[in-house]
């Protein structure tokens, strides 16, 4: 279940709105002015990559690197 991230045009409001799919279409209105002038925007996706943990360094998976 995606969570996108809208802002609204008319207030300038940032919120979530959870999606149960991706294929899912449906209006979203700002849930401040109630307005549906409202633009998607590019999220930072969160997670972990190759299986190290977000604390350890990506080239050589040390909690200690200085790169």
């Amino acid at each position: 279940m995606p969570i996108y991230e809208f802002r609204c045009r008319q207030c300038k409001k940032v919120f979530e709105v959870l999606f149960f799919s991706i294929s899912e279409k449906r209006e979203v209105l700002c849930p401040d002015c109630s307005s549906d002038q409202v633009e998607k925007l590019m999220s930072v996706f969160g997670g972990t990559f190759g299986g190290a943990s977000s604390s350890e360094c990506s080239s050589c998976s040390s909690t200690s690197c200085s790169t």
